[in-house]
Order: C-alpha cells, then structure tokens, then sequence
C-alpha cells in the first residue's frame, strides 16, 4: 500500500472512533443543571404510573 493509503485508513479509523464515542454529562445535558426528578417508589410510584383511559 501506498503511504497516501495507509493515512487515510488511519484518518478513517480515528474518524470512527470519535462518531462513535458519548459526550460526557458535563457538556450534553448534565450540563443545564437541571436533572430528572426521581420516580417515587412502592405504591405511590406504581399509582402513579397507571393512566386513566
């Protein structure tokens, strides 16, 4: 292979690896501050849960 071929095959794989890896929590939402108030538990989270049709 040429040295032209072998860099772009290194510069695809690292293009991969960056598509593929998660944003930490201290830029995507965690960010805001705000987070998701916990579910209560037992039976006030499972009345909770049910939906009136």
């Amino acid at each position: 292979m040429k040295k032209t071929d072998l860099e772009k095959l290194r510069g695809l794989k690292i293009n991969e690896k960056l598509a593929k890896s998660s944003v930490p929590e201290r830029f995507g939402k965690g960010s805001t501050g705000q987070q998701a108030a916990p579910a209560p538990k037992g039976l006030l989270g499972a009345l909770l849960k049910k939906t009136p049709k």
